[in-house]
């Protein structure tokens, strides 16, 4: 059982703590959920040439921000919500010691091509107070370059760098101590995205939780639990 479930992973080129699972997007549709049933378009990447034949102009932040609300206003009746639990519980829990705590309502994201970043850089822990989460971030399309997340190569370096992700792939990683964020889609491609943080619950942490959580240096978490203890140079 082992064995199969390293194969269905990869470590991600560059990071310290970070790992892609490939997922079957035919039995987890969410791309031709949010391409039909909530934007109603013929393909996802190119949802921004539908702004700019409705207004004539480039697309910006508050484009983003209506198109992320079409999602987010989506009950939890819906099929969507449907494919997200049966993907939790069929692939994430396993691989986290059988039990975790999830947000019911992943956050969902859009970034037009051509418009400029939607996230500054951040560290989750910084806002929500919990060290025990680990965060998955989804693409319902291709995402590389400027209409990427981009994560910081290893704890406090703040050197960012452009995190390729498919169509069917989930990246794990620690968003709560790596800073991570978004810089200006220059890219053609427009990016239909969700996230969602959870905390392996497991009394044993299992092997993926240490390698996602294992390697997180001293000086990054006493920062976090005590601001006041952490010197700057």
């Amino acid at each position: 059982m082992t064995d199969n479930i390293l194969r269905d992973w990869s470590q991600v080129a560059g990071m310290q703590s970070a790992w892609l699972l490939n997922y079957d997007a035919e039995r987890y549709p969410f791309a031709r959920y949010l391409r039909d049933q909530v934007f109603g378009v013929d393909d996802l990447e190119k949802l921004h040439q539908t702004i700019i034949c409705r207004s004539g102009s480039r697309p910006g932040y508050p484009d983003n921000l209506r198109l992320r609300q079409m999602m987010q206003r989506l009950p939890l009746s819906s099929e969507f919500y449907t494919i997200y639990t049966r993907f939790v519980h069929e692939l994430v829990v396993r691989y986290f010691g059988g039990r975790i705590s999830y947000a019911a309502r992943p956050k969902m994201r859009v970034h037009l091509a051509g418009s400029g970043s939607v996230s500054r850089w951040h560290r989750d822990a910084n806002v929500t107070g919990r060290l025990e989460q680990i965060n998955i971030w989804l693409p319902a399309t291709n995402c590389f370059a400027g209409n990427t997340l981009w994560v910081e190569d290893n704890y406090g370096t703040e050197r960012y760098q452009p995190i390729p992700v498919r169509l069917g792939q989930a990246l794990f990683f620690d968003g709560g101590l790596l800073a991570h964020g978004s810089v200006s889609n220059d890219t053609d491609t427009s990016r239909v995205s969700f996230d969602l943080r959870f905390s392996p619950s497991s009394p044993t942490p299992s092997a993926m939780t240490k390698r996602l959580l294992g390697e997180r240096p001293l000086a990054s978490i006493v920062a976090q639990l005590c601001p006041a203890l952490s010197l700057s140079p």
